[in-house]
């Protein structure tokens, strides 16, 4: 092929498609070259993929430099994220084409890209910038968890993670600082605390050339456990509907059409929530992880030779669509150590056209919770996606993995209690009562048992039961296994439960001797029961907190909607003149009231369960008071039996998780039947809405819905919980410390939901001023109020009543409704109200909806919201007080011990 010029690469991408694009470079008719500061990062340079020039690539004037010396430089390109902002001003510079570099400089500074996005009513997650620990302290303060930590301009989820916690937040924020460093010697001052969002995560993979966005298809995306972000699959097309595709391209090219992206690829991730898609961020380049390699097959056309005749200034024409789909699965490394076999076990067949390794045998490997974390990938391409999916999965299902530790131990080595009930589980019960550990499923219970063994190991230290180095070199192990988020436990066989398989790997990397001291004075009954109340204790805060952010909607929401009248309704017929803001005030209290239980159940949960053993203590000298204190707990259990039989503390958090469900539900009942026709009393807007796939004229408020069937969840939990614990024995049991405790999570995630949902309603609707004018245009709700001033002036009330039921009777209900209004103030001259809002005002006993009644209710309702506000900060504030102690107290241990 005739040599058409130079191409330079700034950096590259080390595993996605940076080699690739060299390669496709030389097959074009290019001559490739790679500017890099250090060669040593590219493994792939052996094969003299491009002509390598050493230079400082964090230098503009230098790039040019190099730049400058080419001949025939038909066009600059970086596929690393670090330095596409460098490869377009130095393309710039030299009349080569390029995207605005400020735009990318914009773009891939995050905290700015979520400004603009903002500025421009593009959704994105709630965003705040931290740069010190009390930044961190300070956002968590004014945010509802979980959040995400992540660096300003990171990539390959490097340095994300979900937290959970202030303490889980303040040490990401301190990790992400540091997480470029070892991959593009570049600090991160700056981290994003931003909203977790909930929902399906998707990415549009988008070309810009001439001023035109050209979407090559919307994604699915698979990650791999929390509370780390990496990508473990992609699926194309997204099984959504052909208009959901085209309406989702439409939305991912609006948000890089308002940062301003005019050339070149852009890969943009989104998220479709309940209330429609948010963007996670925009990246100025092309995808990783293989999806340019998946897109080209499934298009039948090379995406890469797509971007780099676009940079050397040929143009660009979109692909013909294809009916083909396309799949890519990886595989992650399960632990840390050296890898010691790696490969496919199977052939390809000709629905996979690509699989690779992407670590060789001998290279030591760590789980980083990045793109890192990946030592294979397949790429499935078949006519339906399903069978795409399936050709990668069943190649990547075949990879042989061996990774040897420092302490080289079997994953399934006897270690204290394993040996429980005399032989191996048969394989169909395993399968059925003890699955294979998912991170995602037991992530949850995983903390909180590594939390666990944090307080008990300090306390056998301190009681001198255990010796320090033994504790500390433990503690060590188990602080490794939580920042790797328990990833070597994915996968794992539990035939006797999580908690003796995450024992087996503590054995496997300190030893089984050290490992058997970990379980001195304590039974899974007493650990099952503390792990059951920290779970509970952290769903109660949770729910209290979403509680407070609701209750905050509806007092905004009052402030505005007390001076408007509306019908006040009893057995759904028209009562009284009342108010929005006297309804919604309602609904605050009989929330504050649920909200106040959960404080004092938070409050009730004061006795720590460890140090009951299974049920009749223990020999062993321990300090109990410690092991609770450092928990978060006041005082140990008193009875050692009432310790690991009693529920009583979850069926009381799960009834008060039905009453609130119930609670929501009947308020959805109301908004959605006033958001008839017939009521028209207030409007959903249309994001919060859907539409109707046969009828055109629909606006379904189907959220209303969601928080509706989400209290048939709650409740199914409480009773599903109160049957198991009924018939078992008042001793440990299964009934009762799984199936009375397991329908929590349940029941959290639905009502969490339902809240939430009702938060945005409460938020986002808008009153119809004039349909709830109309309803009591007749005057018929305010003959109340006649009847009560014909009593005070020494009529019989029941006369009153009397007298005027029988005159509304007597009206026409032909005449319209002001006619009707009219006749009844002239027949009860002098008594009836001359307006709704003299009628409505003069409800102001008995906590009605009058003026000055409605102020008084806000003014308590703002006293007790600040009140419980200041309680819940109080509780959580105790909680992270422990933990903080605890850890403290493990840093102490490990610090000594490695000073001697």
């Amino acid at each position: 092929m005739m040599n058409r010029g130079s191409f330079l690469f700034v950096e590259s991408n080390t595993t996605g498609t940076g080699e690739l694009l060299m390669k496709r470079a030389r097959v074009l008719g290019f001559e490739p070259y790679l500017v890099t500061r250090d060669p040593a990062r590219y493994p792939f340079l052996k094969g003299s993929v491009a002509q390598v020039i050493e230079a400082e690539t964090r230098s503009p004037d230098e790039l040019i430099g190099v730049a400058a010396k080419l001949g025939r430089l038909a066009g600059i390109y970086s596929s690393s994220d670090y330095f596409v902002e460098s490869a377009s001003r130095v393309a710039t510079a030299i009349g080569l084409p390029a995207a605005n570099s400020e735009a990318i400089a914009t773009c891939r500074h995050k905290w700015k890209q979520a400004a603009e996005l903002r500025r421009q009513s593009i959704r994105v997650p709630e965003t705040r910038l931290a740069t010190s620990a009390r930044d961190v302290e300070n956002i968590l303060a004014q945010s509802t968890l979980p959040v995400v930590v992540k660096p300003v301009s990171g990539s390959g989820s490097s340095g994300v993670r979900l937290c959970d916690s202030a303490a889980a937040a303040i040490k990401a924020f301190e990790s992400a600082r540091g997480a470029l460093l070892d991959q593009v010697d570049l600090p991160s001052p700056d981290i994003l605390i931003q909203q977790y969002v909930e929902g399906k995560e998707y990415s549009a993979e988008i070309i810009a050339c001439d001023g035109t966005l050209h979407c090559l298809g919307i994604l699915a995306k698979h990650k791999g456990p929390a509370p780390c972000f990496v990508e473990v699959g992609h699926d194309f097309p997204a099984p959504l509907p052909e208009p959901s595709l085209k309406e989702l391209a439409s939305f991912a090219a609006g948000a890089v059409s308002a940062l301003g992206l005019n050339f070149g690829p852009a890969h943009v991730e989104f998220v479709i929530t309940e209330s429609g898609p948010v963007i996670i961020e925009v990246n100025p380049r092309l995808a990783g992880g293989m999806i340019p390699v998946m897109l080209s097959h499934a298009l039948g056309t090379s995406i890469l030779d797509m971007v780099i005749r676009l940079y050397a200034g040929e143009g660009f024409t979109p692909p013909r669509r294809s009916a083909r789909a396309g799949a890519i699965r990886f595989q992650l490394v399960h632990k840390s150590g050296k890898l010691i076999r790696l490969g496919f076990s199977r052939n390809p067949d000709p629905t996979v056209p690509e699989a690779g390794l992407l670590k060789s045998e001998g290279a030591e490997v760590k789980i980083n919770g990045d793109f890192r974390d990946r030592v294979a990938y397949s790429v499935g391409v078949a006519d339906e996606l399903n069978a795409a999916v399936a050709a990668a999965q069943r190649m990547i299902d075949s990879i042989v993995i061996e990774i040897e530790t420092a302490t080289d131990q079997t994953a399934n080595m006897q270690v204290a209690g394993s040996n429980e009930g005399g032989g191996n589980l048969h394989p169909e019960a395993m399968k059925l009562l003890a699955p294979p550990i998912e991170i995602s499923r037991d992530g949850r219970l995983l903390q909180h048992q590594a939390a666990i063994d944090e307080a008990h190991l300090v306390m056998l230290a301190d009681q001198g039961l255990v010796s320090q180095a033994a504790a500390a070199d433990l503690l060590k192990h188990i602080l490794e296994l939580r920042d790797e988020g328990f990833q070597s436990l994915e996968g794992r066989d539990a035939p006797r439960g999580v908690y003796l398989a995450y024992e087996a790997e503590l054995a496997a990397r300190a030893g089984p001797e050290k490992a058997g001291w970990l379980h001195l004075a304590r039974s899974r009954n007493d650990l099952n029961a503390t792990i059951s109340l920290l779970v509970l204790r952290e769903a109660a805060c949770s729910i209290s907190h979403q509680i407070g952010t609701a209750q905050d909607a509806l007092l905004q929401r009052v402030e505005e909607a007390s001076s408007l009248v509306a019908p006040l309704y009893s057995q759904y017929q028209i009562a009284l003149p009342g108010s929005p803001g006297h309804y919604l005030l309602g609904v605050f209290f009989a929330l504050g009231r649920e909200r106040q239980r959960l404080h004092s159940l938070l409050e009730d949960i004061s006795n720590c369960p460890m140090g009951a053993g299974a049920g009749g203590g223990t020999s062993i000298p321990i300090d109990p008071l410690k092991t609770a204190n450092l928990l978060g707990f006041e005082l140990p259990s008193f009875n050692s039996l009432d310790a690991v039989a009693s529920r009583d503390h979850h069926l009381h958090g799960l009834s008060i998780f039905a009453s609130i469900s119930t609670l929501l539900s009947r308020v959805a009942q109301d908004l959605q039947v006033w958001t008839t026709r017939e009521f028209a009393l207030i409007e959903i807007p249309r994001n919060l809405a859907g539409g109707s796939s046969m009828l055109p004229q629909k606006k379904n408020p189907f959220l209303l819905e969601h928080i509706k069937g989400s209290a048939s969840t709650v409740i199914g939990a409480y009773v599903s919980a109160v049957t198991a614990t009924c018939k078992a024995p008042f001793s440990n049991s299964i009934e009762a410390s799984n199936y009375g405790c397991s329908p929590l999570r349940l029941s959290e995630d639905a009502l969490k939901r339902a809240i939430i949902l009702t938060s945005l309603i409460v938020k986002y609707m808008s009153f119809n001023v004039r349909s709830m004018r109309e309803h009591l245009e007749d005057g018929s709700s305010m003959t109340a109020i006649a009847a009560e001033r014909m009593a005070s002036r020494g009529i019989p009330f029941r006369k009153a009543h009397t007298e005027i039921g029988e005159m509304a009777q007597r009206l026409s209900q032909d005449s319209c409704a002001t006619r009707r209004r009219s006749e009844l103030a002239s027949q009860l001259a002098g008594v009836f109200p001359a307006s709704l809002e003299e009628c409505r005002d003069a409800l102001q006993f008995g906590g009605g909806p009058g003026k000055r009644s409605t102020d008084d209710q806000l003014s308590v309702a703002k006293t007790h919201f600040r009140d419980m506000q200041l309680k819940c900060a109080e509780i959580s504030e105790r909680r992270a007080h422990a933990k903080a102690h605890c850890e403290g107290r493990v840093k102490e241990l490990i610090d000594k011990h490695r000073s001697t």
